[in-house]
């Protein structure tokens, strides 16, 4: 099912704020929550599909089949996490990205790192460490990418995780090449800060995605507001992870104390009780009507046999 309105038109007239999302229930979560957009994470998909951390487990085979029934699942436009491009050549990140564009993306993340992404987590040295390709094979992919989308809807941003080990300043300059090379929107992986965003905005100029932002002590690390008024209008974030799995084994202690699945059933979710029987009947009624149609032929005295 494509979207109604391109992630291009979005940003171009408002802030998004996306959360990550990694199947078809949480797809429709976030749409019936009232986001406009949403971001396929490749470390959420790692995890829920095959029980793997974020470190480069996931193939492009399976993210690629995540991607089209996500896609043709949901009204909203959706972000992919591509990761590296899952190459290192070119061409092959060109065909990677075409694949995504032809199931129904609408913008593709495309980070500098190499497959060793566990070192983006590692402290070493008592510093963060991360594995970089060189700048020019990088930026040879975000070419490759912008081609691949080329008379589409679908647009590039351009990742770095050049900030942990040489500094913002450094990345911006490498997210100003990505955007000669063809990038639509800069990401710096690593910004935590108003400090961040503030030389972000000043540094950097065009569309700006904020990735993942987090609070502490009660309150956002940067406010929405502020990074829209520095450029960022997409921003995401990291919750249904966790509102997942907290439900599931909330509803699963409470029945296993009961010895019954009265707490489960009839929990309304303060309000949001008919997302279930949305799930259940929403898309099967469509399907048994188009069913009852075809079974619905001049002439045929049994619809029925067997």
């Amino acid at each position: 099912m494509s979207a109604k309105v391109s992630l291009k038109e979005l940003v171009a007239r408002e802030q998004v704020f996306a959360p990550c999302i990694y199947d078809c229930f949480s797809a429709d979560a976030a749409e019936d929550a009232g986001y406009k957009a949403a971001l396929i994470s490749g470390g959420a998909v790692s995890g829920s599909l095959i029980g793997t951390p974020d470190m480069a487990f996931l193939n492009f085979e399976e993210l690629c089949q995540v991607t089209q029934r996500i896609c043709r699942h949901s009204n909203i436009p959706l972000i992919i996490d591509m990761d590296d491009g899952y190459a290192e050549s070119p061409a092959v990140v060109y065909y990677n990205t075409k694949r995504l564009v032809d199931a129904g993306a609408m913008a593709v993340t495309i980070e500098d790192s190499t497959g060793i992404r566990g070192w983006e987590r590692l402290l070493h040295n008592g510093r963060k460490q991360n594995a970089l390709v060189s700048e020019n094979a990088w930026l040879a992919k975000i070419k490759a990418a912008a081609e691949a989308c080329q008379g589409s809807d679908c647009i590039v941003i351009a990742r770095t995780a050049t900030k942990y080990t040489y500094g913002l300043e450094e990345a911006c300059k490498k997210l100003q090449h990505a955007f000669d090379c063809g990038a639509h929107m800069a990401l710096a992986v690593g910004i935590r800060t108003p400090e961040d965003v503030a030389y972000m905005g000043e540094h950097l100029k065009g569309w700006k995605m904020y990735p993942d932002v987090a609070a502490h002590d009660g309150k956002p690390d940067v406010e929405l507001d502020f990074m829209e008024k520095n450029g960022f209008n997409l921003v995401t974030m990291h919750y249904m992870e966790k509102g997942a799995m907290w439900g599931m084994i909330k509803y699963g202690v409470e029945n296993l104390k009961n010895k019954s699945t009265v707490y489960s059933e009839w929990h309304d979710m303060n309000g949001y009780g008919a997302f279930s029987d949305k799930q259940a009947h929403s898309g099967a009624s469509k399907m048994l009507e188009m069913e009852d149609r075809c079974f619905d032929n001049p002439g045929s005295k049994e619809r029925y046999e067997g």
